[in-house]
């Protein structure tokens, strides 16, 4: 039996990727399709273990109909299982023509190869990192309402450590992010899911939940590091970052919801996040209808919007830079779910409901999107170390890229690509379960987010005027 795993190719292009030619050695499987424009082929290799295996060796060649680009894939085991893009005749904005991409290889999972173009036929690939991904899309994004474009999102955003808790939780059910928020923003995070709580007198994100009366969650990532971290992110970079706030607790005090006093400390804190987007009197403006080059074509922009409770209001600070629900309305519905399938299906089919971006208006659905690719832990996974929350955000990731992409449709995307443990792809919960194992990071999901943007939104022409 060979080593297999798989590599997905993903054709952002109006191209279709045509197979020239492919030679294996000693391989058991390596067979190249074509890939369609707008489409995601995810294609099983399988190198042999019998004979020499350090010779197993495999290319493919690919021409971009209509173009004169070309690009290989290289499968060669010298020291170690290895899938290498080599860019023959092809430039994109982080490789030039010639130079080779390493896409290393995972053992019955996925590596991924992500090309797309924009509207000035510009290549974009996931072969580097697209730290201010917002502002080198600006041509192609920057006249679009953010109804119309999408982000990486971070859910549980502030939970990239874990503080120990209420009896029954630790860091396998209770932290959900492996990088903190200045790795999160970095690897292209631009829509945050904060749920700032009251713990021994300070703010600090948390992650609780009440079963049967009895409330069982810990803390993460201190506020006070939360907003240091965006301020130097945005003192670098000019881009947008949306911070959503909501399950807020105190729990010094039994759990109970904050008062209209520690909701106005809490807007008192937030006011050291610099760039924070303010207008005067928003009433119930919907900041979804406004287009990326409003918010940052001269400067980072922070939208932050509370999800407020009955009772509580912005008072003044909705002049300093805060808004609530009514500003920012969105489609938020997880699947609370712990079967990939099972969550796959109604998220994707949520989608298909939910969003029909045309220029009829009578059958325009453009409520702000929330892709909701989360797992979520039940009752028998909450003791088990194996079912940790980043291990399930971290397996349902690979479905992102081929299965998820290849059900939008130019009319029928989401605004926001949610997840836990974004910028990781390999489980970090391993025995003997005391605290995440190292794994490597990346930013495929910044790339399929452009890879959208240009192939998905970028070929309607009610979102682009054409």
């Amino acid at each position: 039996m060979g080593y297999g795993g798989y590599l997905t190719l993903l054709n952002g292009s109006p191209h279709d990727f045509t197979l020239s030619g492919q030679h294996s050695y000693q391989m058991d499987t390596w067979t190249w399709p074509t890939v369609s424009a707008g489409t995601a082929a995810k294609v099983y290799v399988e190198w042999g273990q019998s004979g020499s295996t350090k010779d197993d060796a495999g290319d493919a060649y690919y021409n971009i109909a209509g173009t004169s680009s070309k690009f290989s894939i290289l499968g060669k085991k010298p020291n170690d299982y290895k899938l290498t893009i080599s860019l023959d005749d092809l430039n994109t904005k982080t490789s030039s023509k010639g130079s080779s991409v390493d896409l290393g290889f995972r053992h019955d999972a996925a590596v991924n190869w992500i090309l797309s173009t924009d509207e000035a036929d510009t290549w974009w690939s996931n072969s580097g990192t697209f730290t201010d991904w917002m502002q080198q899309s600006l041509g192609s994004i920057g006249n679009r309402t953010l109804k119309e474009i999408v982000m990486p999102g971070s859910h549980d955003a502030g939970m990239s450590s874990y503080s120990p808790g209420t009896a029954g939780a630790n860091f396998a059910n209770t932290q959900a992010q492996y990088l903190d928020i200045a790795g999160q923003l970095n690897a292209g995070s631009r829509y945050f899911d904060l749920r700032p709580v009251i713990s021994n007198g300070q703010w600090v994100a948390g992650h609780y939940s009440e079963l049967a009366d009895i409330w069982v969650g810990g803390n993460g990532q201190k506020l006070a590091d939360t907003i240091q971290q965006i301020n130097d992110f945005t003192s670098k970079y000019k881009e947008l970052v949306i911070i959503n706030l909501s399950h807020t607790l105190d729990t010094d005090n039994d759990y109970k919801d904050l008062t209209q006093d520690q909701w106005n400390n809490l807007f008192d804190t937030l006011k050291g996040i610099n760039n924070r987007f303010t207008v005067q009197n928003p009433g119930t403006t919907d900041y979804t209808n406004t287009v990326l080059n409003d918010f940052i074509a001269n400067s980072a922009s922070v939208f932050i919007f509370a999800q407020l409770p009955s009772g509580i209001s912005l008072g003044s600070y909705a002049n300093q830079g805060f808004f609530n629900q009514d500003n920012f309305p969105i489609f938020d519905s997880y699947s609370n779910s712990n079967d990939p399938t099972t969550m796959e299906n109604d998220q994707l089919q949520k989608v298909k409901d939910n969003r029909n971006l045309v220029a009829d208006a009578g059958a325009r659905k453009d409520k702000f999107h929330i892709l909701s690719w989360t797992l979520t832990q039940q009752a028998e996974d909450v003791l088990n170390p194996d079912k940790a929350i980043m291990n399930l955000g971290a397996e349902v990731f690979d479905d992102l890229v081929d299965k998820a992409f290849n059900s939008f449709t130019p009319q029928s995307f989401p605004n926001v690509l949610y997840v836990d443990a974004l910028g990781i792809r390999d489980k970090p919960v391993t025995f003997p379960f005391d605290k995440p194992e190292s794994v490597l990071t990346n930013t495929d999901i910044a790339a399929l987010a452009i890879a959208i943007n240009n192939a998905k939104a970028g070929r309607n022409g009610y979102i682009t005027g054409s």
